[in-house]
C-alpha cells in the first residue's frame, strides 16, 4: 500500500504534462490552420482583376523569375521560335524609366463562359504619362486548383502573345538587355512588358549605324516595350555605305548600259542591253531606291535604243540589287538582278 501511495503524485504529474502538452500542440495547430485557412480562403476569393494586379506587380517590380512560372506553357508554345533569355530578374536591372500597370475587367455576358474566362484590358504607361501608353488584352481562367499568388486563377495561354514583346536582333551583335550579355544573338527574343536598358554594337559597324528610340545620355538605349506602333531601334546605313551603294550601284548601271547594243547581254541588263547611249551619271544619273534591310531598288533610264532590236523596250530597267558581308567585317558585295 505504501507503495501504491508513493506512485501515484508521479501518474498524476505525467497526466497533468501530458494535458498540458495537448492543448499546447492544439493550440498552435488551431493557430497554424487557422492562418492557412484564411490565407486559402482570401486566396479563393480573389476576382480575375486581383490576380491580375497580383501577376503584373511582379512584371513591374522585375521579378520575372517568378512571373515566367506563370507561364507553363510558354517553352512549347514559342519553342524553336524567339529565346527565353531576358525572361530573367537580371534583364530588369537598370531599368530607365518607372513602369506602371492598370487594368479593367471586361464585364462576360455570355452565358456559356460565365465566369470560366474573363478579359482583362491592361494599360502600360511609362513615366505617368499617358501620352506614352500602350494598351494590351488578356484572359484569365477559373482554376479547380489554387495557382500560387493568383488564387484560383490561371493565365490563359491566348494572352501569351499580347502578355510579351518580341524584339528582333538580326544585325545586331554584343547586345547586353539590363545585366544580360548575348555575344552572337540568333533571331528574335521575347521581353516582359516594361523598360529595358540596352547596349548593342551592329555588325560590320564601319556600315551600319544603331539608333535608338529613346538613345540614352551614356550611348546605350533604352526600349520601351510597345507591341504595334513602333520599334525599339533601327539599323541604318552609315555614310561610308550609302557612299559606297551609290558607286558601286553606278559602275553596275555604267556596266550595262555602255552605248554599244549587245543582245548577249540582255539576261544581265534587259533593255540596257540595246542602249544606243551610254549612261552620262552627270545628267541621267540612276535612281537608287531606300535601303531595305540589305536590299535597294535600282532603276536606270534605258536611253536610245537599237531600231533594229525587233521589240518594244521599256524606257527604264528595273534591278533588285542585295548587298552581302562574307562575314562581321567583311568588305560588302552588290549584286543586282532585273526585276520582272
Amino acid at each position: 500500500m505504501g507503495g501504491q501511495s508513493r506512485q501515484r503524485p508521479a501518474t498524476n504529474t505525467r497526466r497533468k504534462r501530458w494535458v498540458a502538452a495537448a492543448s499546447c500542440v492544439g493550440l498552435v495547430a488551431a493557430i497554424a490552420g487557422g492562418g492557412y485557412w484564411s490565407n486559402y480562403v482570401y486566396l479563393s476569393d480573389l476576382t480575375a482583376l486581383d490576380a491580375w494586379n497580383r501577376y503584373m506587380d511582379l512584371v513591374k517590380d522585375g521579378k520575372y523569375n517568378d512571373a515566367v512560372r506563370y507561364f507553363p506553357e510558354l517553352v512549347t508554345l514559342f519553342d524553336d521560335k524567339n529565346s527565353h533569355d531576358f525572361l530573367t530578374d537580371a534583364a530588369h536591372a537598370h531599368a530607365p524609366s518607372k513602369v506602371t500597370f492598370e487594368g479593367r475587367a471586361v464585364p462576360n455576358n455570355s452565358t456559356e463562359n460565365e465566369g470560366i474566362w474573363t478579359e482583362i484590358e491592361g494599360t502600360v504607361r511609362f513615366n505617368d504619362r499617358a501620352s506614352d501608353s500602350y494598351s494590351f488584352s488578356s484572359y484569365f481562367e477559373e482554376t479547380k486548383r489554387r495557382n500560387g499568388q493568383l488564387g484560383m486563377w490561371k493565365i490563359h495561354t491566348s494572352s501569351y502573345g499580347s502578355m510579351t514583346t518580341v524584339i528582333d536582333t538580326d544585325g545586331l551583335r554584343s547586345i547586353r538587355i539590363g545585366d544580360i550579355l548575348v555575344s552572337n544573338p540568333q533571331g528574335s527574343y521575347l521581353l516582359f512588358p516594361g523598360s529595358y536598358r540596352m547596349e548593342a554594337t551592329p555588325k560590320n559597324p564601319d556600315y551600319w549605324t544603331l539608333n535608338y528610340e529613346h538613345p540614352l545620355a551614356d550611348g546605350a538605349g533604352e526600349i520601351r516595350t510597345n507591341m504595334w506602333r513602333t520599334t525599339p531601334f533601327t539599323i541604318e546605313p552609315s555614310e561610308k555605305l550609302t557612299q559606297w551603294i551609290q558607286t558601286e550601284s553606278e559602275a553596275f548601271a555604267a556596266s550595262c548600259r555602255t552605248g554599244t547594243p549587245d543582245p548577249a547581254r540582255q539576261r544581265t541588263c534587259g533593255a540596257l542591253a540595246f542602249s544606243t547611249e551610254p549612261l552620262d551619271l552627270v545628267n541621267d544619273p540612276p535612281f537608287i531606291g531606300p535601303l531595305e534591310n540589305t536590299r535597294f531598288t535600282l532603276i536606270v533610264d534605258t536611253g536610245p535604243t537599237d531600231p533594229n532590236a525587233g521589240k518594244h523596250l521599256p524606257q527604264a530597267t528595273s534591278f533588285e540589287c542585295r548587298i552581302d558581308f562574307a562575314y562581321d567585317g567583311a568588305t560588302p558585295t552588290l549584286e543586282c538582278t532585273l526585276n520582272k
